[in-house]
């Protein structure tokens, strides 16, 4: 090289491999969805699915990529390489990612924090200069476009049909003594969890483990709830169930209570709902998610109820307002402490909750899109405590 030639800089691709229905930002950034993992590159703003024959098809009519390729045929040429005397070839899986790579002069990758170890270790043993990226990898992700909005909004339609249908069947059941009764039966957590799937699963949304959680259970925030569902405390259900086809994530919380509620609860339940409220109104392009959460706390404090560990656990309000949905249940940007600041088109839960044991828990949970003045909320369903 001459003293005046120019430094070539490597190039550098990014590569996710992964199943995208385990991986949100491949799912994002290639539109197939497959159970199985699959290669995905972006070289110089074109981006590239590596697909099995099995797959290749599907893959070519239903991705969003530039470019899908036949993995058979990348291995066949690798293997041709390596038969040739190409040594740095070796027709292994990372080998035929690194043939790929190399035919389109790439030395260096930009991978997820969470890439797999082993292909990793091959890629560099390979000659790859490898930089992990924190999550999020994309943070593009954060603001949704018109179509996901438009995912989201009904895929919280569904979950608040299913929450009134959960609270329609306490509402309707007989108390005796404290039991509830429903059509003769007890109604009991896994009767009612069964109902509310089968109910989900008729409006296309796949409902795994969630939360009907009664009296002192419903005080730790993410216990799942058990035994018998009772008249005199308060009952907590927090529904999240996905969508089978867009992939979108619902989730609504509502706390009732079966008969009249004591001073103490109606109290709770009604601080709760205003720091919900108070959220709710501050959330805008601009404001920081830290500012949201503080409003929540600011409610809390100025009513009395304190936040402390008491006899080894903690009581109070000792959680994040929110967080956003998408294809991920839990995904940025967080309402909560340090939070960073919303943008017109982040989709975001806000959930507020008290829990104090011999008392019970309450939280009340919403989602809203942030919009250019404010935000506008996806539901519309009661937040009656009574039923």
């Amino acid at each position: 090289m001459s003293q005046n030639s120019p430094i070539q800089k490597p190039a550098r691709a990014t590569l996710i491999v992964e199943a995208s229905e385990r991986d949100s930002d491949l799912m994002w950034i290639s539109g197939f969805r497959a159970g199985d993992p699959f290669v995905f590159a972006e070289i110089g703003g074109t981006s590239h699915l590596l697909l099995t024959d099995l797959e290749l098809g599907r893959g070519r009519k239903e991705s969003t990529v530039d470019e899908v390729h036949s993995w058979s045929e990348i291995a066949k040429a690798a293997s041709e390489n390596r038969a040739n005397g190409d040594e740095a070839t070796p027709v292994t899986y990372s080998g035929v990612i690194g043939h790929f790579l190399r035919e389109r002069q790439v030395s260096a990758l930009k991978v997820p924090a969470k890439f797999p170890l082993r292909i990793a270790d091959q890629l560099r043993e390979l000659g790859f200069d490898l930089e992990t990226v924190a999550d999020p990898f994309y943070p593009e992700r954060g603001r949704k476009n018109p179509d996901e909005i438009a995912n989201l909004e009904a895929a919280q339609a569904a979950t608040e049909a299913a929450m009134e249908f959960a609270i329609d069947q306490i509402r309707n059941a007989e108390v005796r003594g404290d039991a509830l009764f429903l059509d003769g039966l007890a109604l009991e957590v896994p009767r009612l969890k069964k109902m509310v799937r089968l109910f989900c699963l008729e409006r296309e949304m796949a409902l795994g483990e969630f939360i009907i959680a009664p009296g002192d259970q419903g005080c730790d925030p993410h216990e799942c709830g058990s035994g018998p569902l009772k008249a005199g405390e308060t009952i907590i259900l927090d529904i999240f169930p996905r969508h089978l086809t867009t992939m979108a994530w619902g989730d609504m919380s509502r706390t009732v209570f079966k008969g009249k509620a004591p001073k103490e609860v109606r109290r709770l339940h009604a601080t709760v709902r205003e720091a919900q409220e108070a959220a709710i109104d501050a959330i805008a392009p601009g404001v920081t998610g830290d500012e949201v959460h503080s409003k929540v706390q600011d409610v809390f404090t100025r009513e009395g109820y304190s936040t402390e560990l008491k006899n080894g656990e903690w009581v109070g309000f000792f959680h994040g307002t929110g967080h956003g949905l998408g294809l991920d249940i839990h995904e940025p940007p967080r309402l909560t402490k340090g939070g960073p600041r919303l943008e017109e088109g982040m989709v975001v839960t806000v959930e507020p909750g008290l829990y104090y044991p011999g008392l019970g828990g309450c939280r009340i949970e919403d989602v809203v899109v942030v919009t250019a003045d404010g935000c506008r909320n996806f539901n519309r369903a009661s937040k009656d405590l009574e039923v």
